[in-house]
């Protein structure tokens, strides 16, 4: 009696451990060692670039995706698994804004390589249809222009700094004249 009553605490104990290592399983994404080396080869960072990517950096996610035209064959239906799997976790029009500015091959391209790795993922959320779960990037891949709202919030926040490289032209810093109530010019 006593043995089950302990089998019974401990497994009320493990049980939210054994929970939330298993949601910790299911966030991963799967990285193939023979693209990373491809990658080398090409001189191509791939984990700095996925890593990247893969915390919403809208310049890496666009060549992450865009590494697809470098690999091929097995490879390449490796690399696209990777990226299927890292959809999920990046904001939908984000990576759909990344797709638009590409040329209609590589995003045929991308559109097949995706589908096709929809076949080899082992998360069962990626084998429904990707316009369900990823509408922007699913119009993106097809030729849809879209616009990312995200970027616009994001971009929202830093209107006081001006871009990197950009130069003031002398008098531009100047603040407009006030506003007028006549048509004279006295305020």
């Amino acid at each position: 009696m006593k043995s089950l009553f302990r089998a019974l605490i401990c497994l009320c104990l493990l049980s939210p451990v054994m929970v939330q290592a298993q949601e910790v399983k299911n966030e991963d994404i799967q990285v193939f060692p023979a693209v990373v080396k491809t990658a080398e080869w090409a001189n191509f960072k791939y984990m700095d670039v996925f890593n990247k990517a893969k915390s919403g950096d809208p310049r890496s996610i666009k060549e992450f995706l865009e590494f697809n035209s470098v690999v091929d064959g097995t490879e390449g239906l490796q690399h696209a698994t990777t990226c299927l799997e890292m959809l999920p976790f990046l904001i939908d029009d984000l990576v759909a804004s990344g797709i638009s500015g590409m040329k209609p091959k590589m995003k045929s391209l991308l559109l097949s390589r995706l589908q096709l790795a929809q076949g080899r993922t082992k998360k069962e959320a990626l084998l429904k249809p990707i316009q369900e779960w990823a509408p922007f990037t699913w119009k993106a891949l097809n030729g849809e222009r879209v616009t990312c709202n995200s970027c616009m919030h994001m971009i929202g926040g830093m209107t006081q700094s001006k871009p990197a490289g950009m130069e003031v032209k002398p008098g531009a810093e100047k603040s407009a004249p006030a506003a007028t109530d006549t048509e004279t010019g006295k305020q």
